[in-house]
C-alpha cells in the first residue's frame, strides 16, 4: 500500500515536471512568436523616422547670386588743341509769384462738355431721274410733218361727188389710195389700196390727188430719195 502510494506520488511529480515543462515550452514559443513581428515595426519605425528627417537635416540649395549688369563704357571725346570751349547757357530759374499762378489757374482750358448723341441720320432714299425717252433725228420730224400737211391738204380738198347716179344712190364709204410724189412735189402716179366698193366713190378719191398741188419736200427729209410714196383714206359721206 504504501509503494502503491509512493509510486502514484512520483507518477505525479513527473506530470507536473511535463506540465511544467510544456507551459515554459510554450511561454518561450509565444515569447519567439511576438519578439519577430516586433522587431519588424520597430525596424520600420526606424526607416520611417530616417525618411522624414534626412530632408530637413540637408542644408538649402545655394542660389546664384544675381549678376550685376555693368555700364556700357561711353565713348571718349577727343580733345580738340586750341578749340575755343563753348559754356552750356544755363537757363534762369523763373519765380512764379501768387499771381502768376492765379493767371494760369483762370487761363486753363475748361473741360468741354460729354457730346450728346445724336440720333441716326437715316439716308434719304435716292430718285433717279425721269427717263427721257429718246428723241427722232430732225429728219424723221421733217418727214412727219410733211406728210401730215399732204393728208390735211387733201382731205381739204376733197369733194362728194355730183351727179344723177350720187344723187341716187348717195354712197359713203372710205377709200385708201396711194401715190407717189418727187422731190419737187409734182405727182408722179396713183392708185387704189383699198377700194370703197362704189365706183363714184373711188373715182371722186382718184380726182381729189390729180387736181392737189403738192408742196416739195423739206430739206433734209428723205435724203437718197428722188421719190416717195405716200397714202391716204379719204372717208366720204353724203351731204344732207
Amino acid at each position: 500500500m504504501m509503494l502503491l502510494i509512493d509510486r502514484l506520488n512520483q507518477e505525479r511529480h513527473k506530470l507536473s515536471s511535463l506540465g511544467s515543462l510544456l507551459l515554459v515550452f510554450v511561454v518561450f514559443s509565444m515569447a519567439q512568436a511576438i519578439k519577430g513581428p516586433a522587431e519588424m515595426l520597430a525596424q520600420e519605425a526606424m526607416e520611417l523616422t530616417t525618411t522624414l528627417i534626412e530632408p530637413l537635416l540637408q542644408p538649402p540649395p545655394k542660389t546664384p547670386p544675381p549678376q550685376i549688369k555693368q555700364p556700357e563704357p561711353r565713348p571718349k571725346m577727343l580733345a580738340v588743341p586750341n578749340a575755343p570751349i563753348t559754356p552750356t547757357p544755363i537757363e534762369p530759374v523763373r519765380e512764379i509769384t501768387a499771381s502768376a499762378a492765379a493767371t494760369a489757374t483762370a487761363e486753363s482750358p475748361r473741360p468741354l462738355p460729354a457730346p450728346t448723341p445724336s440720333a441716326p441720320v437715316v439716308a434719304a432714299p435716292v430718285q433717279e431721274p425721269p427717263k427721257i425717252p429718246p428723241q427722232p433725228p430732225v429728219s424723221v420730224n421733217l418727214e412727219n410733218n410733211y406728210i401730215a400737211i399732204v393728208r390735211a391738204t387733201l382731205n381739204a380738198n376733197k369733194r362728194y361727188p355730183t351727179g344723177r347716179e350720187a344723187s341716187l344712190q348717195r354712197p359713203s364709204g372710205k377709200v385708201k389710195l396711194w401715190f407717189v410724189l418727187a422731190r419737187n412735189g409734182a405727182l408722179q402716179d396713183a392708185g387704189i389700196d383699198e377700194s370703197s366698193n362704189s365706183i363714184i366713190l373711188d373715182n371722186a378719191a382718184l380726182s381729189t390727188l390729180r387736181r392737189t398741188t403738192y408742196a416739195p419736200w423739206p430739206e433734209g427729209s428723205w435724203a437718197s430719195q428722188s421719190q416717195h410714196k405716200f397714202t391716204v383714206t379719204l372717208d366720204f359721206v353724203p351731204l344732207n
